[in-house]
């Protein structure tokens, strides 16, 4: 059976498109995982998939003298990433991109071995920058990010079999709010929310991921606080409309369920791609979008207020986007890459014996 590592990590959106994948390939294809002593370590552990543990390296933007060490740095964690690989013996590396991927991609590019990544924001990350360069195909969430790329293939995004699974479900007799900040929680949209909850419980039942140890300790009727949710398509199966950061895998997902979001991009610590991603689907009409700068409990409460009454037409903005689920596609071509590959090994072994 032909082997697949799968690589990237440090937030949800890096881990979560590339369970997806793993969840449809596997039975096919011996899947397996690297990444560092993170969130993708835990998350492979409880779905049982055969996990190798690689430092990375990140960078900070508000640390410069740190970041002259990561060369260094870096070396260290792509020798121990070709050790891995040469041990595993992969036919394929998979990138879902962030710092957790880089000495994988790197090690595999030592090794010859075929590498795709994936691309989900409009402003393309460093590590696909970088892997660009050596990778097979860069496969992209958004038109405007393959267009970047002289082997950019515009795909949409793995978007897990299970989300679409569930069906609509109500809960209680008002329409229910989502809150959430991301898997690391937002201090932000957390304070907000507090100073606006007995406003919203008005009109809403209120379910809200805090992000570990985060959030106030409130009690509220019609208000369900929770740190991490590991069902999520469970959730939003139950939800009518969500406030979220605009990271591409949040917002795809509750675009694909045709969700109607408010959207608080991350501004701060960030590249500028949460503002790209949620400006992107507020020029479609698919969502409402409340900057962190504007943010108060009276802007969130219009803002969901406006976004909920404005249902309807969002959700016909939704229908009229470009196909989101990639996941098909991005198999083809995974298979693609593969065969290919093989064929070539097999030529080059043959012209080897002829000799």
């Amino acid at each position: 059976m032909k082997k697949i590592v799968f690589t990237g990590g440090g937030t949800a959106g890096h881990i979560t498109p590339n369970l997806a994948l793993i969840d449809a390939l596997k039975g096919e294809y011996e899947c397996l995982y690297v990444g560092t002593d993170g969130m993708e370590k835990e998350l492979c552990a409880k779905r049982n998939i055969a996990f190798y543990e690689v430092p990375a390296v990140k960078l900070r933007r508000d640390a410069f003298f740190k970041n002259l060490l990561l060369p260094f740095k870096l070396s260290s964690c792509v020798k121990r990433a070709v050790k891995t690989l040469k041990q595993v013996k992969p036919d394929l590396v998979f990138s879902k991109g962030g710092y957790v991927a880089l000495p994988t991609v790197l090690a595999a590019n030592k090794l010859k071995i075929p590498v795709l990544c994936h691309e989900s924001d409009i402003s393309p990350g460093i590590t696909t920058k970088i892997t660009s360069r050596r990778a097979k195909k860069v496969l992209c969430a958004f038109e405007q990010a393959a267009s970047k790329f002289a082997r950019g293939v515009y795909v949409g995004t793995p978007i897990p079999p299970s989300l679409i699974s569930y069906k609509k479900t109500a809960i209680g007799s008002k329409p229910r709010l989502l809150i959430m900040g991301g898997s690391s929680g937002a201090k932000a949209i957390n304070d907000a929310l507090s100073a606006a909850l007995y406003r919203l419980t008005e009109r809403f039942d209120v379910v809200h991921i805090t992000g570990k140890n985060k959030g106030d300790d409130i009690l509220a009727p019609g208000y369900e606080k929770i740190e991490f949710c590991s069902d999520m398509p469970k959730l939003y199966s139950s939800v009518d409309i969500a406030v979220s950061r605009a990271g591409a895998n949040s917002l795809f997902e509750l675009l694909v369920l045709k969700i109607p979001t408010v959207a608080i991009p991350l501004e701060k610590a960030s590249r500028g791609d949460q503002i790209q991603n949620a400006e992107y689907f507020y020029g479609k009409g698919a969502l409402s979008v409340l900057r962190e700068g504007s943010l108060t409990a009276d802007s969130l409460i219009d803002a969901v207020n406006k976004t909920y009454d404005e249902r309807d037409s969002i959700r016909a903005s939704i229908s009229a986007l470009p196909p989101i689920d990639g996941t098909k596609k991005i198999i083809s071509i995974i298979k693609e890459v593969i065969e290919n590959n093989n064929r070539t090994i097999k030529s080059s072994e043959n012209n080897f014996s002829a000799t």
